[in-house]
């Protein structure tokens, strides 16, 4: 059975990953009325008797989900959390770590983020004093909350730590050799913008 974790899920849609048997959505904006708890995604996983494709919910802390779930999975998707790990208490390194203890041997992962260099570079292109001044007034009202919110977003949701391509190659590689970086797409359009990179990472064999 493929089966897929996707963490900091936010929105999505039943229909999101087609290719895998079994999804677990885990995010703790969920609603726990329409969650299922670790134990019960543990039965639905293990179940035999179960031949259509699940998709489950599960609004639990992404840590305590991966340290206490039974099973592995094929896949990781996480969309746009790493950010808001903190790296300089290790919490990005422990979500590397638990990431791969909860995949299987040639498990692979995803990992979607800003990147804060083109971030850092579209701000340097609106420090320019005579080039800002001659923008729409929207585009710099647009500038303004995606720089914002994609460096600092929210009081209630920070983010954590920042993400280019060559921090993301040290923060993973610090991890030891637990994953491979084989793909970084440096510019990804993701939900309607186009500072977002794609890192995708294997275990080495």
């Amino acid at each position: 059975m493929k089966s897929l974790l996707n963490i900091g899920s936010g929105k999505i849609s039943i229909d999101d990953f087609p290719d895998f048997d079994c999804v677990v959505h885990l995010d703790q904006s969920y609603a726990y009325g329409l969650c299922s708890t670790i134990a019960e995604i543990e039965e639905r996983m293990a179940s035999k008797s179960e031949t259509r494709r699940r998709v489950l919910f599960c609004g639990e802390d992404i840590f305590t989900f991966m340290d206490t779930f039974k099973f592995k999975f094929s896949h990781i998707n996480a969309d746009r959390i790493f950010e808001h790990m903190f790296y300089d208490c290790g919490e990005v390194g422990r979500l590397l770590d638990a990431c791969n203890q909860i995949t299987e041997d040639d498990g692979t992962m995803t990992i979607i983020v800003p990147n804060a260099a083109d971030i850092a570079r579209l701000l340097l292109e609106f420090e320019d004093d005579e080039k800002f001044f001659t923008q729409p007034s929207r585009k710099i009202d647009a500038m303004k909350i995606l720089v914002n919110t994609e460096l600092q977003n929210t009081k209630s949701d920070p983010h954590g730590s920042s993400w280019s391509p060559k921090l993301a190659a040290s923060y993973i590689q610090s991890e030891g050799g637990t994953w491979r970086i084989d793909n970084i797409v440096e510019q990804y359009f993701h939900k309607g913008r186009s500072i977002y990179m794609k890192i995708e990472c294997s275990k080495p064999r």
